[in-house]
């Protein structure tokens, strides 16, 4: 029921939408948004020369390199642009403008949190476009065949594992707008990183303390459930284990990734709304 009346509390607050747009356009004029996705597209371009060697393995290596690259790319732009968005704001008291006029905490929050997510969405997007394209006329020039032979081969399996790379990057966007309320820009950097590979390393972890009566200790059962299980979004753990993913194993992640971005949301605005602004 709580979901429910965020989503109306939502799509009826013209208020939130304004501040996203606002918040998009910000993000957008500033430097470091180009600076983030030249370099990650330069990166994507550069993965090509340095698999030259790998002896029948380049789309494969060329894929992982270039979809971890769009991660962290946007974890960085995220972290950063949450930074500007909230704590800069919070600092130099531009915030109590928004305060002033008949807008609360909650709705500026969310206002910030659906453009910061704009912003990456985009970002993500054009980055993911660029490597598909790319690993798609690679394999139509180096086999002698089609686009779409290629896109049916390379550039959908590469769709698959960016749509699950982007639920990594969304629960990462929420973290960094939670981080963002009190953490100045390297502060919620360092912490968003190390969540981040905490996060991946979540299974290690889970058998490391697991107990030999086959339990886990409480504060191990807590650990696990308070930080994301980010390593269930890797696509090389979810094809070594699973083989090819299917339909049901991705709407699984898309419900875990909701739900846990909820959560970090509702806590969010628990804390915004005790935080002081002035």
């Amino acid at each position: 029921m709580r979901f429910f009346e965020i989503c109306k509390f939502i799509f009826m607050n013209k208020c939130i939408f304004t501040i996203a747009g606002n918040t998009i356009r910000e993000i957008t004029r500033q430097a470091i948004f180009y600076l983030i996705v030249g370099g990650g597209c330069l990166l994507i371009m550069l993965s090509f020369s340095f698999t030259m060697f790998a002896f029948g393995e380049e789309v494969g290596m060329i894929k992982e390199m270039g979809v971890s690259t769009i991660t962290i790319c946007c974890l960085c732009l995220a972290s950063l642009s949450a930074t500007n968005a909230i704590f800069g704001e919070i600092e130099k008291g531009t915030i109590m403008t928004l305060l002033s006029k008949p807008v609360d905490k909650r709705s500026i929050l969310l206002g910030k949190f659906l453009g910061i997510m704009g912003v990456v969405s985009f970002a993500f997007m054009m980055m993911g476009v660029l490597l598909t394209i790319s690993l798609c006329v690679k394999d139509s020039l180096e086999y002698q065949i089609g686009i779409l032979a290629s896109f049916a081969s390379v550039g959908y399996p590469t769709l698959i594992q960016l749509v699950i790379s982007f639920l990594q990057v969304a629960i990462m966007c929420g973290v960094a707008i939670a981080g963002s309320i009190y953490l100045p820009m390297v502060s919620n950097l360092s912490c968003c990183m190390f969540i981040y590979v905490i996060g991946n390393l979540m299974n290690f972890f889970k058998c490391l303390f697991f107990g030999s009566e086959g339990g886990l200790p409480w504060y191990v059962s807590f650990f696990y459930v308070f930080f994301p299980n980010l390593e269930g979004f890797s696509t090389i753990s979810i094809v070594n284990n699973f083989g090819a993913v299917s339909l049901g194993y991705m709407v699984l992640l898309a419900v875990y990734a909701i739900l846990y971005l909820l959560l970090v949301i509702l806590i969010t605005c628990e804390f915004f709304e005790k935080r002081e602004c002035c």
